[in-house]
């Protein structure tokens, strides 16, 4: 799967372990940015880090969403992230939860794909 399909889209499905990976790429590419931008002092620095962080923001939305269509819901149940307290639960039901068995009306399942 390309880059660009797996963080820029939000059609089709995503199984755990991309979704598991695709979440530790991100937070890594987050804290690396963080990082840059804590140690500058430019203005430059701060809007490409503000761009890069929408960017980052995008990528995680797609990931919740393909990772729902994985499970058989839509991707407005992505809205429950924004609920304290039952954001970190939901992650876990995402993170943990086995996928619908071969195709559903999002997509083929991904790991019957290869």
């Amino acid at each position: 799967m390309d880059i660009q399909k797996m963080f820029f889209t939000f059609e089709g499905r995503l199984n755990r372990k991309p979704y598991f990976f695709g979440n530790l790429a991100l937070g890594l590419v987050s804290a690396l940015c963080t990082m840059i931008m804590d140690n500058s002092d430019s203005g430059l620095i701060s809007i490409l880090g503000a761009v890069i962080g929408i960017a980052l923001i995008i990528a995680s939305v797609s990931l919740i969403i393909k990772r729902l269509h994985d499970l058989d819901k839509g991707g407005l149940w992505a809205l429950i992230m924004l609920i304290p307290i039952v954001d970190f639960f939901f992650g876990l039901y995402l993170l943990f939860a086995k996928g619908t068995d071969g195709n559903n009306q999002y997509g083929a399942d991904p790991l019957k794909t290869f």
